[in-house]
């Protein structure tokens, strides 16, 4: 899912900000063995293998969500049309793409039926939606436990490296800018305010656009991040902002590695977890997520 901006007077850093460092992973403890009374060792049982297989879902079926640049809004549909769901019969989503509804359905030809069954189910879709300028009073005045923002990319700009990093971090920048406003006072995990979530793929050149430090200019921490897996949103497809293309060759988002990060308002008084007694209130509907997929982070995981 991709958003496009209008870079033209506007100011850009001088140089990328210095990448971060892979995140830390939490890996599961080894299991300790003990004999079994018939010369054997017999391992003892242990819940967080269990833990490292669950998706991670970083909102609740309750949660207020607001998507944005959602491209054909496959990822919009799946959280309706998921097995079960991932929402609540009464949950409205409102979700948003920086394309004008036509522009929409000429660049991806299937998105005109998922546009079609949203709005009958009474969810809000607004097109041409650019989040570097002045929200809709529609969006602006609203409260949200989660923003979600998969995979922003402004788009081919620029072939040049440092300028397509300078130009993503701007975006990125401007939306995490224009969504600490709309965060709700609760409703995130840990008892926290609202959260945002922004997806990545993994390894360059999106590791160099240093997304955390970008978020703590603006008194954001990452408070989680963890393996995004695509499967679990039955019906989502990666798509590109330049729209659907179907060449021999061509790379598909899908099968490529990329992390999620949740983002807080810092010292919102979210509750502390012990990691020594491995304490998780995850808001999400999977609440117990420890396991190699898992990363809780916290202000100095540089």
């Amino acid at each position: 899912m991709k958003h496009k901006k209008n870079l033209q007077g506007k100011r850009k850093p001088s140089h990328p900000l210095k990448p971060h460092h892979p995140s830390k992973i939490t890996k599961p403890s080894s299991s300790k063995t003990k004999n079994n009374g018939h010369g054997g060792a017999k391992p003892k049982t242990s819940s967080s293998s269990a833990y490292s297989t669950r998706p991670i879902i970083p909102f609740t079926p309750t949660s207020t969500l607001l998507l944005i640049g959602e491209g054909d809004f496959s990822f919009t549909n799946s959280l309706v049309s998921s097995t079960p769901p991932h929402i609540s019969p009464s949950t409205v989503i409102t979700t948003t793409t920086n394309d004008t509804e036509a522009v929409t359905c000429e660049k991806y030809p299937h998105a005109e039926e998922t546009i079609s069954s949203l709005k009958s189910s009474g969810h809000k879709i607004h097109f041409s939606l650019d989040i570097t300028k002045k929200l809709p009073k529609s969006i602006a005045s609203q409260k949200y436990n989660c923003i979600i923002f998969n995979f922003p990319h402004v788009g081919g700009l620029s072939t040049h490296l440092d300028r397509q990093i300078r130009s993503n971090q701007e975006l990125i920048l401007s939306f995490l800018k224009a969504s600490v406003p709309l965060l709700s006072p609760d409703g995130g995990i840990d008892d926290g305010s609202g959260n945002i979530v922004i997806t990545l793929f993994s390894g360059k050149p999106y590791d160099d656009w240093n997304v955390k430090e970008l978020a703590k200019s603006v008194g954001l921490e990452c408070v989680r991040s963890f393996k995004f897996d695509a499967t679990i949103y039955e019906g989502y497809k990666h798509v590109r902002t330049i729209g659907f293309r179907e060449r021999e060759g061509d790379w598909k988002g899908e099968e490529r590695g990329a992390r999620s990060y949740i983002f807080a308002v810092k010292d919102d008084g979210r509750k502390k977890k012990s990691r020594k007694k491995g304490g998780d209130k995850n808001g999400g509907n999977n609440s117990k997520t420890k396991g190699k997929d898992f990363d809780d982070d916290d202000d100095d995981d540089e």
